[in-house]
């Protein structure tokens, strides 16, 4: 129907420039040949053409209430993604929050060790709207507050940057190589 429907429109848009190019009248030139200004023309298809996409604005292509399966199981899984997405950001801002508020080195490594198993439930990917040097800025600046005090051993550093290479290899395309050539096909 739709088909149907967008051939009407053109057949629609073709007769209305016809009718302006007549009703402008072509001029006859000294040799008795029919020319066609520029100007006669788009002032002929000026106003078909600016007509002809606000109409298909108009009318939907599909009345509400007719959605299609494929539009609702799109629909469901597009609303569920942004749930999953709200409930995973929240849950990394809060473990975010825990980690720059550790108080000890057991308790940073813990919260890094939820942090990557969040990290890989969530999809293998930084929730959105979390840009990962504003992560690992804020982290840096954790360690570097607990080094000035006599802490921030080897075992956290060594969490720390396996968190960040969890993350840099999700950020890889995939069949990059580690020397930043093209992929490998």
């Amino acid at each position: 129907r739709n088909q149907a429907d967008r051939a009407e429109m053109a057949i629609f848009v073709l007769a209305i420039c016809a009718v302006g190019l007549v009703s402008r009248g072509p001029s006859v030139s000294t040799r008795s040949q029919v020319s066609i200004s520029r100007r006669g023309l788009l002032a002929a298809t000026a106003v078909p053409l600016f007509a002809f996409p606000l109409a298909s604005l108009a009318a939907p292509y599909l009345p509400p209430g007719s959605e299609t399966d494929d539009f609702k199981s799109l629909d469901k899984s597009a609303t569920d993604f942004k749930r999953r997405q709200i409930q995973y950001k929240a849950t990394w801002a809060e473990l975010t929050d825990k980690l720059l508020a550790a108080k000890s080195d057991d308790e940073s490594i813990e919260v890094i060790g939820a942090m990557q198993k969040a990290f890989l439930e969530g999809g293998g990917s930084l929730p959105e709207g979390v840009s990962r040097d504003t992560f690992l800025r804020s982290v840096r600046r954790k360690q570097k507050a607990m080094e000035a005090i006599g802490m921030n051993e080897k075992p956290v550093r060594m969490s720390v940057l396996a968190l960040k290479s969890t993350i840099d290899v999700s950020r890889k395309m995939k069949g990059m190589n580690d020397v930043g050539q093209g992929p490998v096909f």
